[in-house]
């Protein structure tokens, strides 16, 4: 079974419960994520990393790309960015080639997006050479270990078990208690790409993460304890280790929230100036993002199909 979400991505469900195996891979995850480079933060690069973020996560939703992908794929960046200088000409290559590769190791395999296709998003600026002598150099630098954990691998295990019944009073109806689940699930996956917006959450370890996003979601659902005994079982995690971590997350959306509210509070006066779909406009029409830096010599574009 298959749970959809507003964004497209989907999620395997296969019960209440955790497979027999699940805690044996979280602890396998967690002594893997021990492994992950330390960020210095000494990128040249550093100050376009927000448009290299909108660019690859831009491209995940129109790929209809895993969650996990888009998080893995980003940490390549940061990572070989913090130890490399890169000519500001050659960013764009080096984010779909983060892309591509962490394709290969999160998708299934008629899923993982093809050179041709990556080269169009970007004009067909560079010879497909230049792609695979760039995956080479970072599977080196990688050391070829590209099995890395990061905060969306280990939300996954975790998003169902988010909240349970018990959470609730006794007399919660199903019907009541899976809507609020599902807004539970939403909410955590917000946090997740929250997260992906500050570079100094690369350094935070991603079960750590993960499990702030998941006590900062329950945080805003009526349940009579934010952080119970199972979600500690779950999660390795007390309370104390994630409480900080967890009010950041909280205040960070809600600045968020009211810097958007305000933005469309000042926009409003403004609504009569917006161009209007013409009437025999097609919907299903393509289109295309297009984020340029003129100055810098930075030009980012991105084509897709709208979702069906």
């Amino acid at each position: 079974m298959e749970i959809q979400f507003h964004d497209n991505s989907t999620l395997l469900y296969f019960g209440e419960q955790c497979t027999e195996y699940s805690d044996e891979i979280i602890w396998i995850l967690q002594e893997t994520e021990l492994n992950r480079l330390t960020m210095r933060y000494t990128s040249p690069q550093l100050r376009y990393r927000d448009v290299m973020v909108n660019f690859i996560r831009s491209i995940g939703e129109c790929e209809l790309l895993r969650r996990s992908t888009v998080h893995l794929a980003i940490y390549l960046l940061d990572a070989f960015m913090d130890n490399h200088s890169i000519n500001d000409n050659r960013l764009n290559l080096v984010a779909l080639s983060c892309l591509l590769l962490a394709a290969k190791m999160e998708e299934n395999e008629p899923n993982v997006p093809t050179l041709a296709s990556m080269n169009e998003l970007v004009r067909n600026q560079y010879p497909y050479s230049d792609f695979i002598l760039l995956e080479v150099l970072l599977l080196k630098f990688f050391n070829w270990h590209l099995i890395i954990p990061t905060a969306a691998t280990f939300a996954e295990f975790w998003l169902l078990n988010v909240v349970g019944k018990s959470d609730f009073s006794m007399s919660i109806s199903d019907e009541t208690f899976f809507e609020r689940r599902a807004r539970a699930i939403e909410l955590v996956l917000e946090y997740l790409d929250l997260t992906l917006t500050d570079i100094k959450m690369t350094n935070i370890r991603p079960s750590l993460l993960a499990s702030a996003c998941l006590a900062a979601a329950r945080s805003s659902l009526p349940v009579q304890m934010v952080w119970t005994e199972t979600m500690e079982e779950l999660t390795g995690y007390s309370y104390h280790e994630i409480a900080t971590l967890t009010r950041e997350l909280m205040n960070w959306r809600a600045c968020l929230i009211a810097k958007e509210t305000a933005c469309r509070k000042r926009s409003a006066c403004d609504s009569g100036y917006l161009t209007e779909f013409p009437a025999d406009a097609d919907e299903s029409d393509d289109f295309e993002f297009d984020t340029e830096e003129s100055d810098d010599d930075i030009a980012f574009v991105l084509s897709c199909k709208r979702p069906k």
